[in-house]
């Protein structure tokens, strides 16, 4: 049974491939190696080279840094109150599990990536981008890449983004 969706994954993105040629794409971008959100078990066949580009493709590091460990300062050209709440916004480590994504199973971190859903079932501040479009194999292909890169300890401030999130839902620092 396993074969059987693993080569129809395999067919589809063999499918998917041509139709990029056919379209004049090199068949080296993301479109080529996506495979259609309803075959789940696409997400098996993702790589730590396709989310590296995708992390690219999606512009994580201009708030998470180079090196996806977050930023222990405030994100900037952000308002400062919403509703007369304070706002502040710092983008966590996805790289490490103690001062970072912790122990989120992968499922989590796709839902957190596609849904903007924490591991408490808690909404991430709306100013995330959410990338409720992206096929599996592209979101657990950023997993598998966050799970790959070096490891990064630093501890960044939690964000207060109101109504979401205030100062005291927050507590302390991680």
């Amino acid at each position: 049974m396993i074969f059987w969706r693993r080569a129809l994954c395999t067919t589809a993105v063999l499918a998917a491939a041509a139709s990029a040629w056919a379209c004049g794409e090199d068949g080296g971008g993301a479109q080529a190696a996506e495979c259609p959100r309803s075959n789940p078990e696409c997400k098996e066949i993702a790589t730590v080279e396709a989310g590296a580009q995708a992390v690219v493709k999606r512009r994580c590091v201009n708030c998470h840094g180079d090196d996806l460990s977050g930023s222990v300062t405030k994100l900037p050209g952000i308002a400062d109150t919403i509703q007369g709440d304070p706002v502040e916004l710092y983008p966590p480590n996805l790289t490490d599990d103690e001062t970072g994504i912790g122990t989120w199973s992968d499922d989590t971190l796709a839902v957190a990536i596609r849904s903007g859903i924490d591991e408490e079932s808690q909404a991430l501040c709306p100013q995330m981008t959410h990338y409720s479009q992206m096929s599996d194999f592209e979101v657990y292909s950023i997993v598998k890449y966050l799970r790959d890169i070096p490891k990064v300890k630093k501890v960044v401030p939690r964000s207060v983004c109101p109504p979401t999130k205030t100062k005291e839902q927050q507590g302390s620092n991680r």
